[in-house]
């Protein structure tokens, strides 16, 4: 080969070399800074939705319900430290745990951050939650992406540097090899915190829903309060008529129809927190057990719009549902559930951001398949705003929201894994703008891979 030749052969090489590096360097600041966006707001997510949950108890000072939401917040890996004060800035509960350095700590650093947040019930300032937490995971993925790009780049030049040798190729095969398990094992560890932010959204969404049934349980009480009261006072005026023999039988009769008419109400109101605590009872047992049995589609439903009736009363959303009341299905009652209850959130959420007026239709019915299998369908529709493409391309994605402020982006995708991972289905989408959306959800009646 003439210098002419290997001049130009150098400079080629030297091209593409620089070439790669840019390439991977953007791959890699790119696939950083997403890594950096999904843990930040993930972490945020999980952070806002516990001091919602701790609002009510700290209203009310209710030590024991705040130790237990700080006991669940603490398990996270990232947090720290979290201290719940009261409106006058006194410590009400404190929660930490001792940092165990790894060697990524010793070698690169941990970082300690801080986020307050303010407890906030019925417009009311009732204290603050101060969490501290640790930028760990992300300096740990950093460390491993970029080692992998640096591996990348190299594996990269040696084998441009090294085509025409088969040896060498050989050895930058093996390398490569290891590259990927490298990055398998990354890819893994991302996996692995996605999804327990979704199951730290899953306790989140629990605890909202617990603070909301405790407020719908207040009115009965309250009226059963007022007339036990009112009750107590009746037969009070009667003993003193009666023992000063101003008694008459006007005033007995009268007392008798008062407390009538004031038990009748108790046992109303009485009946109402019953039926409140029964359905979220079937609800959370529903949410807790992941197994496949047969279920009452038609009571299903309705247990789950009982719990969800705190939430939806503040909107000006109706609700309607096709379901027969001798449906039953043989499928994982909890997953059922927790969908209705994801699709219910997201379209207040979404479809009529919270004021606008609307309604939902929730229908299930059995469908029979081409190759007469049989699924148990679900047809959930809204006539809220509707998507645009962007939005319905992306809606299954996790994190991805158009509400930065009240959503989490986890919903859908809540309910795609619910749908497809674990029961076997398949979930079809279709909206437009000003038209709503409607999900249809088919389920196989029978367990795949059992």
């Amino acid at each position: 080969m003439t210098n002419k030749n290997k001049g130009t052969a150098s400079r080629i090489y030297l091209v593409v070399n620089f070439v790669i590096l840019i390439l991977i360097t953007i791959l890699f600041s790119w696939h950083a800074t997403r890594y950096y966006s999904d843990w930040n707001n993930g972490l945020e997510s999980f952070m806002k939705n516990m001091a919602v949950s701790l609002s009510y108890p700290a209203w009310t000072y209710d030590k024991r319900v705040i130790e237990q939401i700080t006991a669940v917040m603490i398990e996270k890996d990232e947090i720290i430290s979290v201290v719940v004060y009261d409106d006058k800035n006194n410590k009400l509960v404190v929660k930490e745990k001792k940092l165990n350095l790894t060697t990524t700590d010793l070698l690169f650093g941990t970082k300690r951050l801080d986020r307050t947040y303010n407890l906030i019930y019925a417009d009311t300032y009732v204290g603050k939650v101060i969490f501290t937490y640790i930028d760990r995971s992300t300096r740990t993925f950093l460390v491993v992406s970029g080692t992998g790009a640096a591996l990348l780049y190299i594996v990269s030049a040696l084998l441009i540097l090294n085509i025409k040798k088969s040896k060498k190729l050989a050895a930058m095969v093996n390398e490569l090899n290891e590259l990927n398990a490298e990055l398998e094992m990354a890819f893994n560890e991302l996996e692995e915190t996605q999804n327990k932010i979704i199951n730290a959204e899953k306790m989140a969404a629990l605890g909202k829903l617990m603070v909301n049934i405790a407020h719908d349980i207040n009115t009965p009480a309250g009226i059963i309060y007022s007339s036990l009261t009112e009750q107590q006072n009746r037969i009070d005026s009667i003993v003193k008529k009666f023992q000063s023999d101003q008694l008459t039988e006007e005033d007995f009769k009268d007392c008798l129809d008062t407390i009538s008419e004031l038990n009748q109400i108790m046992l109303r109101n009485a009946k109402r927190i019953i039926e409140l605590v029964q359905s979220l009872k079937r609800t959370a047992m529903n949410e807790m057990t992941q197994t496949w049995s047969e279920v009452n589609v038609k009571s299903l439903v309705n247990d789950v719009l009982n719990a969800m009736h705190p939430r939806l009363r503040k909107t000006k959303i109706e609700v309607i549902t096709e379901v027969d009341d001798n449906l039953v299905a043989y499928t994982v009652p909890g997953a059922i559930a927790q969908i209705l209850m994801n699709l219910i959130d997201n379209a207040i959420v979404h479809a009529f951001e919270y004021d606008n007026p609307g309604k939902i239709v929730i229908k299930f019915e059995k469908v029979m398949s081409r190759n007469k299998e049989e699924y148990l369908q679900l047809t959930f529709s809204d006539n809220g705003k509707g998507m645009d493409e962007e939005t319905k391309k992306r809606a299954f994605e996790p994190f991805y929201t158009t509400d930065k402020e009240n959503g989490t982006g986890l919903g859908l995708s809540i309910v795609y894994n619910l749908v497809v991972d674990m029961l076997g289905g398949d979930i079809e989408l279709e909206s437009e703008i000003g038209k709503g959306t409607t999900l249809r959800i088919k389920i196989p009646l029978t367990k795949k891979n059992a």
